[in-house]
This record gives structure tokens, sequence and C-alpha cells, in this order.
């Protein structure tokens, strides 16, 4: 090889490790764009978690709440119809029309 070619392959090397070098860095930013984002989506992660168990524990209370309302319609509703039998039966069973 002549020193010219020498200097030709080494300045292609150079340029390739130039290339080489630019092509890291941008890796690098990628890469730290990237755990930015990622640690966002764990953050947002947790808080949908959270957020999920708040209302899976609001809708088990809501259930409970139900239950407890239906009882107590029911125990009003049995109250009632004892209160509409005594008055039927003051007016010998026949309604007031």
């Amino acid at each position: 090889m002549t020193d010219e070619e020498i200097q030709r392959v080494m300045e292609f090397i150079v340029k390739q490790q130039e290339s080489l070098s630019d092509r890291m860095e941008q890796m690098l930013e990628l890469h730290a764009q990237s755990e930015k984002r990622i640690s966002r989506l764990e953050t947002a992660t947790v808080n949908l978690y959270n957020t999920i168990t708040e209302v899976g524990k609001a809708q088990k209370d809501l259930a409970v709440k139900m239950a407890e309302l239906a009882e107590a319609q029911a125990q009003t509703e049995q109250r009632l119809n004892v209160i509409i039998d005594i008055i039927e039966q003051g007016r010998n069973g026949k309604s007031q029309s």
C-alpha cells in the first residue's frame, strides 16, 4: 500500500469512527428520553392501580349500603302493610272510596 492509500484508509476509519460516535450519542439521548417515559408510565400505572383499588373499595361499600337500603325498604313495606291492615280493619275491610 502506498502512503496515499494508507492515508485514505485512515481518513475513512476516522470518518466511520466519527459517524459511530454521533450515532452513539443519539442512542444515548434516545435512551435517556425512553427512561423518562418509562418513569412517567410507572408513575401513571401506580396511580391508576391506586385509583382502581379505591373504586373497587367504594363499589363494595356501595353494594353493602344498597343491601342495607333494600332491607330497610322491605321493613318499611312490612310496617306500612300492617298500618294499612289496621286501617282497613277499622273500616270493616272497606276502602274509603
